[in-house]
């Protein structure tokens, strides 16, 4: 389902980059935490993954520069980023890459069904804001699994 390059990408130095949770810090007041990154292992260099880019920015886009110290966490508005945080959060994984990959496939698909369901009952109670809430996660997901299927 998901391709190895998801977990694995070449640094510019040489080195391999790998996918972890990261935490970004903007402007010296604010964390972003649970921010998924590829990291390189040789000289450090983190880079947000290429499908999370877009909305990382327009939160930063949103954060006001004279706010005071806060802490906002990522994976509460981006569903890929919270399907990596649970399925990170769930432990080591000895089967390596290949067992992460379908854990996070099969968290990937229950949350796809479980946005399916609310957004059936959203069409049901005709209430549009939230069908274009929850159609907006479902895309948030679709766009990796997209990414992942080329």
């Amino acid at each position: 389902m998901l391709k190895d390059n998801l977990f694995k990408k070449s640094c510019g130095c040489g080195g391999a980059m790998t996918i972890h949770m990261h935490t970004l810090v903007y402007s010296a007041k604010t964390k972003i935490t649970h921010v998924p990154v590829y990291t390189c292992g040789v000289c450090s260099r983190y880079e947000p993954l290429p499908s999370i880019k877009k909305e990382l920015g327009k939160l930063i886009g949103e954060l006001e520069p004279t706010m005071s110290r806060r802490r906002l966490s990522f994976a509460e508005r981006n569903e890929w980023a919270n399907v990596l945080k649970e399925v990170f959060s769930a432990g080591v994984f000895p089967g390596g890459f290949t067992e992460l990959e379908e854990d996070i496939g099969k968290a990937v698909q229950a949350r796809i069904d479980v946005l399916l369901d609310v957004y059936r009952l959203a069409v049901e109670l005709a209430d549009l804001q939230w069908m274009e809430e929850t159609g907006s996660r479902l895309s948030q997901l679709a766009i990796q699994s997209a990414e992942n299927a080329k």
